[in-house]
């Protein structure tokens, strides 16, 4: 059982940045289309401009509120984000043992995704560094580079819905994970998404 999950954003904590998470979910070998997925843009409060980031702990949240859902008891889950692997599993809990304060007292980012995220999760639920963008033909690049592809995809308004499961453009905000037909379509070009990664 394995989980990616990955976040996007153009214009990267400028005004105007857009942010775009995804994730997937294999049961089996990480290859074809995944089991479970859900992807859509970053919703970030007002005032806050979209980040990296915010994107690579937002997937990641999503990854876990899935999880909690459907009762997963155990499993290995893939991100490129050591800042989120850390946020949830190492500074987080420390940072909620210190009463969720820095040692010097600088003010903690992102704080409204890390304490859900250090609640929500269970060490059961390995959390893997997977290096980003990489053209080998293993499973842990496949992984990768599909919720890459994904979280794009979420930033630009094109997200995976119910049903024939294909894109849309952006009605709703948060689309909820369901499972996958065989093949998956972009609703601009009809591609079958795994010639993204031939």
């Amino acid at each position: 059982m394995s989980i990616f999950c990955d976040g996007a954003c153009s214009g990267n904590g400028r005004k105007g940045a857009v942010g775009g998470w995804g994730w997937a979910y294999w049961s089996g070998p990480v290859r074809g289309t995944p089991d479970v997925a859900a992807a859509d843009r970053l919703d970030v409060p007002p005032g806050l401009p979209a980040t990296n980031q915010r994107a690579e702990l937002t997937a990641l949240l999503k990854v876990l509120r899935w999880l909690h859902e459907n009762s997963v008891a155990a499993v290995n889950i893939y991100t490129d984000s050591m800042y989120t692997i850390n946020c949830t599993s190492t500074w987080g809990p420390a940072w909620k043992k210190a009463g969720w304060k820095r040692k010097t007292g600088e003010p903690l980012l992102n704080l409204d995704l890390i304490v859900p995220l250090v609640e929500l999760w269970r060490p059961a639920w390995k959390l893997h560094h997977v290096r980003g963008h990489q053209t080998n033909a293993t499973p842990e690049a496949y992984g990768n580079n599909w919720v890459d592809q994904a979280a794009v995809a979420g930033a630009e308004g094109r997200v995976l819905v119910p049903g024939p499961y294909v894109t849309t453009p952006i009605a709703a905000p948060v689309v909820k994970a369901t499972a996958l037909p065989a093949k998956l379509t972009l609703a601009v070009k009809q591609t079958d998404l795994r010639s993204w990664f031939s």
